[in-house]
């Protein structure tokens, strides 16, 4: 197979085939080109990349092989697929930096920050976002230099780095330069977020008032994320009346349905909920939100759906009927925290398809640890309990007590103080079980979860039940004696403890702890009852 001469290109920044090879050279444009809009959805990209890649290899180009496996690496990530995203841009990246390919190794710096962008590790996407930058060549084409800047803006942005406002200001400035309009809606839309997400809402309005300026001049519809961040801003000013009608154009079912953000529009629907309840609209933004649970339910939503039941608590709350909400938040914990160890085992998952080494074996352990640890207080969580206690139950049989707590008048604080100090009473009250409920004589295994909410479960190996009792009243004395009052202005923080010694099977030992706990909630609060 004949391989094709290459030279650097004026203005690319990468090798170009000389200029003999016609067949070459057109191949080297498509592939800049792929590059170009891989940022924006457009159909037939993906069998554009294949080909192009198909073609790189027939003719004996590995650069171009790689850039073109890159475009489908990106593809593949704005699909969902972030760990066969991260698996081929890492394995371009190695191969780059072995080869000292330095165009393809910023390429691959460049899709690995989106890629660790979407995992939630934002250190390791900034410091790929970094790198995508710093190795391009001063002549690098216009477009690649705005989307590498554009995106350590965005890493920056979600960092709270106000260092981002000038990094977008220099990508709006290039793309205004060279009169793309896609590129300069993208810059507006981010900038719009990131603003958002740090509190500045003002600003938010301002970049999302340029945004609907710049696409009413060019005739660009915006698309529902678009208007969904246009709204956002306007929300969070309490301009309700504003961001209902800036959100109304979305509500076409044409342009819900082309949504090109992932979330057929659902995300969308949410936030049109949020603004039309807070309007005091019920009927209206019940509607809406049916609509958005459906989407979900089709879409496999899961995320978007969990957010949906929040939505519908504060609903059911407006409209007075205080139990539905109630059962409804009830289900909302739950499933956040279902989501949450889904989430990281994923990422555990895409981060051992991206490395095979020591070091991503580490990582993968790391994020396996944290799937079983609940987010607020570090504890163990349900899952952790579902995987842990029959086996204790086994290897210490008639040895192992199972005790439910449950902090009394837990709403009131949350009420009358706020979310956030429950949240603090919270991690406290982790605290004092994590120091007051193990044992120096504990043979192993004794341990602390929250199964949700203001409810924790507290393991003990190697105990009798009298043992165990007098441990869960020290439990008890030591929440009640904890000085409170500067955090909950002077409402009292107790427990209600509901005991089990022994059992076969996790079901009997919780079972009956329940019923015990229900038993001391009964009796008064503020006690420890052991089951019969």
């Amino acid at each position: 197979m004949t391989r094709v001469a290459e030279r650097s290109s004026p203005g690319s920044g990468v090798p170009a085939p000389a200029p003999a090879d016609a067949g070459a050279l057109a191949l080297w444009t498509e592939i800049a080109e792929l590059e170009d809009r891989s940022r924006f959805d457009e159909d037939g990209l993906e069998q554009r990349a294949e080909l192009a890649l198909a073609e790189a290899r027939e003719v004996g180009l590995p650069e171009l092989e790689r850039r073109a496996r890159l475009v489908q690496a990106d593809l593949v990530r704005r699909r969902g697929d972030v760990a066969e995203a991260g698996r081929l841009a890492e394995e371009i990246h190695r191969w780059a930096a072995d080869h000292g390919a330095r165009y393809p190794l910023a390429r691959s710096h460049f899709v690995l920050a989106a890629v660790f962008q979407e995992l939630g590790d934002l250190s390791l996407a900034l410091e790929h976002a970094v790198r995508a930058v710093e190795l391009l060549d001063e002549d690098v084409r216009a477009q690649t230099r705005i989307d590498h800047h554009a995106r350590l803006a965005d890493c920056l942005g979600l960092h709270g780095d106000l260092a981002a406002r000038d990094r977008y200001d220099h990508v709006l400035q290039l793309a205004e330069e060279i009169g793309d309009v896609d590129r300069q809606l993208l810059v507006l839309n981010n900038r719009s977020y990131c603003e958002i997400l740090s509190g500045r809402f003002e600003d938010a309005l301002l970049w999302s008032a340029k945004l609907q300026d710049l696409a009413a001049r060019h005739g660009v519809p915006l698309r529902v994320g678009r208007l969904d961040t246009v709204g956002r801003a306007l929300l969070e000013l309490d301009r309700l009346e504003d961001a209902e009608a800036a959100m109304l154009p979305g509500l076409h079912p044409e342009v819900l349905d082309a949504s090109l953000d992932g979330d057929a529009g659902a995300d969308f629907l949410l936030t049109l909920t949020e603004i039309r309840r807070r309007r005091g609209h019920h009927a209206q933004a019940q509607e809406s939100l049916d609509e958005c649970v459906r989407r979900c339910e089709r879409h496999g939503l899961t995320s978007i759906r969990v957010r949906a039941r929040r939505e519908q608590a504060e609903l059911h709350a407006a409209a007075g009927d205080f139990r539905a909400a109630y059962e409804e938040h009830r289900l909302y914990c739950d499933e956040l925290m279902e989501l949450q160890s889904a989430e990281r085992d994923a990422r555990a998952r895409a981060l051992q398809a991206m490395y095979e080494t020591t070091e991503a074996r580490r990582q993968s352990r790391r994020y396996r640890e944290l799937s079983l640890r609940d987010p607020l207080t570090g504890l163990y969580n349900r899952r952790y309990v579902d995987d842990e206690l029959p086996r204790l139950l086994a290897a210490h049989p008639g040895e192992v007590t199972v005790a439910l707590l449950d902090l009394d008048h837990f709403k009131r604080i949350n009420d009358t103080c706020s979310h956030e100090v429950g949240d603090r009473v919270l991690r406290t009250v982790a605290e004092l079980l994590q120091e007051h409920g193990r044992r120096d004589s504990d043979p192993g295994g004794s341990f602390v979860a929250r199964l949700g909410g203001e409810e924790f479960l507290l393991v003990l190996t190697g105990t009798d039940p009298g043992t165990a009792v007098r441990q869960l009243e020290a439990v008890r004395r030591a929440i009640g004696a904890h000085p409170w009052d500067e955090l909950t202005a002077g409402l009292p923080v107790t427990v209600s403890i509901g005991s089990a010694h022994g059992g076969t099977t996790p079901a009997d030992a919780l079972g009956r702890a329940d019923a015990a706990l229900y038993a001391a909630k009964r009796q008064g609060r503020d006690r420890v009852v052991v089951a019969a």
